[in-house]
């Protein structure tokens, strides 16, 4: 098949690393692959993979680069016989959803994340068919645009598990380069800094767990990783100013290397207000890491709680600081959510489990389009 996959950018991020493993493995299968974006640090190593790469201004809600770039993505489906667009984000789609009506080559969307219910996010649903990360965005998508489940098809993004069990190996000097001791116990989040990852709740946790240590009288050998960069970095540490914790806590800022990030780790934490699926969660758990998340999206909805992770209420930084504080003083269990959590990731979240089921909807489409 020739496949035409596009997205904002090629740099970090969940959706970023969702396109890049599939348009790769989509060329490893013999398809001919090719990605829009407005470009970024993942291109040179896409096209090492044998994928095209067309940068394109994709990100911008410009009336007129919106056009311009419909008018270069028809070119571009023309010129290489495209078969079938797939878009994984918003104005990439509108971009993707005009260009195919006028070329009549089937349209495709995931929805990654529950997005605002508004115009701008409508284009999530203008897809043939729509992939959906998980029940919770299916359910969002219906309630808020009316869209009909028969339209969604439920295929869960994947992780190269491999990648964040080698992670492992670096733990040691991953530490000793961000400053760990060896008897420090870090809780750790990777999220992009925004409102809805919930990081003030994270840092409220971190705080009542240090005033639990020192009205008990205890040693406090607890560390806060904050792994990410985003419009809220400076809301954040001036928290961790107020709340009197900047000396336990580290912003790393943006990453590429998150599995070793991951395994210098103890205990992974997503605190997040809203998620459609919760991918570092899922990343942290490859990685053989204890969770604890938030009721918050789709991963949560698939795990009982106990077994593969701790599930904690949102926004309650209190329930959330308990949690931490018992998984961190019980090994055993620390252990078991580590391996039952890492076994969860194997069986749902294979790369080929993904691809299998995405070609299959892109056949469905090519096959109707010809009946």
């Amino acid at each position: 098949m020739r496949i035409l996959l596009t997205l904002p950018e090629l740099n970090s991020g969940g959706v970023e690393s969702h396109v890049f493993d599939l348009a790769c493995a989509l060329r490893t299968k013999g398809h001919h692959v090719a990605v829009v974006s407005a470009g970024g640090r993942k291109v040179a190593d896409l096209e090492n993979k044998g994928v095209v790469h067309h940068q394109i201004d994709v990100k911008s809600k410009s009336l007129y680069k919106i056009i311009k770039a419909i008018r270069t993505m028809k070119r571009i489906i023309q010129n290489e016989n495209i078969q079938v667009v797939h878009a994984h984000s918003r104005v990439p789609a509108w971009i993707g959803y005009n260009a195919t009506r006028k070329t009549g080559v089937p349209f495709v969307t995931t929805a990654h994340s529950k997005y605002s219910i508004h115009l701008g996010s409508k284009s999530m649903v203008k897809g043939d068919l729509i992939i959906v990360v998980s029940q919770a965005v299916a359910d969002h998508l219906h309630q808020g645009f009316n869209t009909s489940y028969e339209r969604m098809v439920h295929i869960p993004p994947a992780i190269d598990i491999k990648t964040f069990e080698q992670g492992n190996r670096f733990r040691t000097e991953t530490r000793k380069e961000l400053g760990f001791r060896e008897e420090e116990i870090v809780i750790g989040n990777v999220a992009r800094l925004t409102e809805v990852k919930g990081h003030q709740y994270f840092l409220q946790a971190a705080a009542i767990i240090k005033d639990k240590l020192e009205s008990e009288g205890q040693r406090n050998i607890y560390k806060f990783l904050i792994v990410g960069d985003g419009p809220e970095r400076e809301v954040l540490e001036e928290l961790a100013r107020e709340l009197d914790i900047m000396e336990k806590v580290i912003f790393t800022g943006d990453r590429k290397d998150i599995p070793e990030l991951l395994a210098a780790m103890d205990i992974f934490v997503l605190s997040s207000l809203s998620e459609g699926l919760g991918l570092a969660a899922v990343e942290a758990m490859a990685a053989r890491r204890p969770v604890v998340l938030t009721e918050s999206g789709g991963l949560a909805e698939q795990i009982t709680d106990g077994q593969e992770a701790l599930l904690v209420p949102v926004a309650e930084p209190h329930v959330l600081a308990s949690k931490i504080y018992q998984l961190s003083r019980e090994y055993e269990l620390m252990r078991a959510l580590a391996e039952n959590g890492y076994n969860f990731i194997k069986n749902n979240f294979s790369i080929s489990k993904m691809v299998e089921e995405t070609i299959t909807v892109y056949q469905k489409l090519v096959i109707d389009l010809h009946d």
